[in-house]
This record gives structure tokens, C-alpha cells and sequence, in this order.
């Protein structure tokens, strides 16, 4: 069930086979979309500056070496325009290199990702960037692979709603269930606990699931950019904050990328969409999601 179906993608990478990898694995997972493709990070900007103000959702997938401009000076420049500096990217490389990968998330990557190897791996990336950027629930006819990694994580979630609580609860419980879950249930509370609390626990959040309405839309700005500083101020501004919403308005998704969420996803109706929901963002998150140094246990 896709959520909105104007869906704009950019492919960038100057190796056309690598390009048409990522077209094919994302035609099949997502199915109607518009994909552009471009070579190098110069063609990109060209594209960009080119593009309608429109209400679709965009994502940039991001190789980090090419020709004329590399992947880490196309996004410096894209997080240097007001009018793109929206737009979630994932970059891609076949590089473990540390210094490399905090220097893009320094910059504002919201993701930085080891290049798939195999027809399958392509798939399942195509299937954590749908659900985990662009808004979508897992598809029925693709299995989510057996987790890679079994060790313990600590997970922060926001969420005022009692309700929504028991559900997430739940479907954490199912999808992650060696993880410490740790929840808040407003600004005063997360703040006092990023502050100084988490010092308290045996490990810092290594993930932040959060509400955006906490109960207005403004509070849950103002708390995700409290949020940011934080994690900051303590050595973890690369530990992943995602917004959980029942929301799919584009300003909303927006407004949270400017505020440097990594990603946006909106809550299912569903219990079994939700244990799916998570299942597929614990995979991109712990297997595919390639965190720096300060942010690992």
C-alpha cells in the first residue's frame, strides 16, 4: 500500500550497469515512480536546478565516487541550497573507510550504505528505501531476510499516544527482540533524559523512533531540533532519529528533513503491517544502515 504515489527518484553514479541495477530493483519493488537518472554530481545540480516545486516525494540515491563532482561535493552543495536541502539522501560505496563515512554524515547524509553486490541484495535495498523513505508499507510478495546482526540495541521512542504505545510496544517486541525499549512521552521527559539521563542506562539510545505531533506538529519540531543538539553534545550525532507519524503531509515530511531527521516514516493501521513496518526498518537500520564509529555499541 503506498501511501503517495508522486515519487520522484534520482540514480547517481557514473556506472551506467550499477545505475540500471538500482532502476530495475526499484521498478520492481515500488512500481510507478519517476526515476531520473544522471552521471556525475555536476549533471545532478543541472537536474535539480531544473525541477518544478512540486508535492512529490523526492530521495537522491548517491554514489560517492565519480568523475567531475564526487558524492561528498554534490552534498555539501545540495545542503547548501534552501531549495533542496530537503530532500532525504542515501549514499552509496563500496568504501568502509571511517573518515569517509563520518565526513558524509557530517555534512548530512541520512544514510550512508554499502553498495548491493547481487540481484538480491539490490531487491532488498529497493525495499528498505521504500518503506523507510518513501512512505510506503513492506510489500506482500517480498520476504524480509532473516536478521544479520543479534546484538542487543538500545531504542529511544517518543510518543505521547497511549494507544499507538501498545502497538509499537508489540511490534518492537516481534521485530527487534534483543533491544532495550525505552519510552517517553514528551519533550520535558526526552530532553531531561538525553540530558543526562541515558548516562543512567547501560548503553545511549542507538536509535530514535519519535512522534511528530507531541501533541502539536511545532512541539515535535522544536523537540526533534532539542534532539539533534543533544546527541551532539554528546559525541552521537549520527545515531539515527526517525519520525514515526501518522501524518503524510509533505510539509511535515519537509519540515523534519530540514530538521535532520534521517528518515520518515508514516505509522500503519494494521498490527501485522506494523511488526513488518519495523521488522524492514531494523534490517536498513542494523544491517544495511553503515553508522560512524561514535554511534556504534
Amino acid at each position: 500500500m503506498n501511501v503517495m504515489n508522486n515519487k520522484t527518484i534520482y540514480i547517481v553514479d557514473d556506472d551506467e550497469d550499477d545505475r540500471m541495477l538500482v532502476r530495475e530493483a526499484l521498478e520492481d519493488v515500488i512500481g510507478p515512480a519517476k526515476i531520473i537518472e544522471a552521471i556525475d554530481g555536476r549533471n545532478l545540480l543541472d537536474l535539480l536546478l531544473q525541477r518544478k516545486q512540486s508535492s512529490e516525494l523526492e530521495l537522491i540515491l548517491l554514489d560517492i565516487n565519480m568523475p567531475r563532482m564526487n558524492g561528498l561535493e554534490t552534498l555539501a552543495h545540495i545542503r547548501a541550497n534552501h531549495e533542496v536541502e530537503h530532500i532525504p539522501i542515501i549514499m552509496f560505496s563500496t568504501s568502509s573507510d571511517q573518515k569517509l563515512i563520518n565526513s558524509a554524515y557530517k555534512i548530512g547524509v541520512n544514510a550512508f550504505v554499502k553498495k548491493p553486490v547481487s540481484i538480491a541484495d539490490y531487491s532488498y535495498m529497493a525495499e528498505s528505501v521504500n518503506v523507510c523513505f518513501l512512505n510506503s508499507y513492506p510489500s506482500s510478495n517480498h520476504e524480509i531476510p532473516v536478521a544479520k546482526t543479534s546484538r542487543t540495541r538500545s531504542v529511544l521512542v517518543v510518543e505521547d499516544h497511549s494507544d499507538h504505545w501498545e502497538l509499537m510496544k508489540f511490534a518492537l517486541k516481534q521485530s527487534m527482540p534483543q533491544a532495550t525499549v525505552i519510552r517517553l512521552n514528551d519533550s520535558e521527559s526526552t530532553i531531561k533524559f538525553l540530558g543526562t539521563g541515558w548516562q543512567q542506562t547501560s548503553s545511549p539510545p542507538q536509535l530514535v523512533l519519535m512522534d511528530l505531533y507531541l501533541p502539536t506538529r511545532q512541539k515535535g519540531l522544536d523537540l526533534l531540533e532539542k534532539i539533534r543538539l543533544l546527541l551532539s553534545e554528546h559525541g552521537l550525532s549520527t545515531v539515527p532519529v526517525i519520525i514515526f507519524s501518522n501524518s503524510d503531509h509533505q510539509d511535515d515530511i519537509k519540515a523534519c528533513y530540514q530538521r535532520q531527521a534521517n528518515a520518515y516514516m508514516v505509522k500503519p493501521f494494521d498490527l501485522n503491517d506494523s511488526i513488518s513496518y519495523f521488522k524492514t526498518l531494523n534490517q536498513f537500520i542494523w544491517d544495511n544502515y553503515t553508522a560512524p564509529e561514535n554511534s556504534k555499541p
